[in-house]
């Protein structure tokens, strides 16, 4: 165990509660995918973000810093970047580049309760492409791409940000299917 003084001592309640209804703990899609965090995971889960392993803040309230209400889920499994939810209901979700020098947050998700549908319906997309030799030989066609990018739209109330998150976890550039996702 790290040794730390994280503000995150043990998952919030309305993590476990959330968590509870999810029943899997990552998406894979080819080379990359979603990794979710257990409850039991979460203080560890922040150090590097929140904290330092000797139990340093890393949170600020400047442009580019980490902020104090952001909490790490989870992480993108091709670069390692983390998603993390606000504290604050109804926890948006977000992404950020790591390694950049600045934390630039990027929504995935408008609450963790419109998140969760997104990954089932990310996990249902993925289902057989799990490395790239599975995707390779059951590659989606532009018209499930289509679909499933249709499906989240509705989940996100459109919003393009949130998209685009969802159109990188499968590979896909938004702009040239733009028109087909309407």
């Amino acid at each position: 165990m790290a040794r730390y003084d994280s503000k995150v001592q043990s998952a919030p309640k309305w993590y476990v509660d959330w968590r509870s209804t999810i029943d899997f703990d990552d998406v894979e899609y080819g080379v990359g995918g979603i990794r979710l965090l257990q409850p039991n995971e979460l203080p560890d889960g922040q150090v590097g973000y929140a904290v330092t392993e000797d139990g340093e803040s890393l949170s600020g309230t400047a442009s580019g810093d980490w902020k104090p209400d952001w909490v790490v889920i989870g992480n993108e499994t091709a670069c390692g970047d983390p998603i993390f939810v606000s504290d604050v209901a109804p926890h948006p979700v977000f992404s950020a580049m790591h390694g950049e020098g600045s934390w630039e947050a990027r929504f995935v998700a408008p609450s963790l309760g419109i998140f969760a549908k997104c990954l089932i319906a990310f996990r249902t997309f993925a289902s057989g492409r799990g490395n790239p030799v599975q995707l390779e030989a059951n590659a989606p066609s532009v018209e499930q791409q289509t679909e499933f990018l249709k499906a989240i739209k509705g989940l996100t109330v459109a919003n393009l940000e949130l998209l685009d998150f969802w159109a990188v976890q499968i590979e896909v550039d938004l702009e040239a299917l733009d028109q087909s996702i309407g």
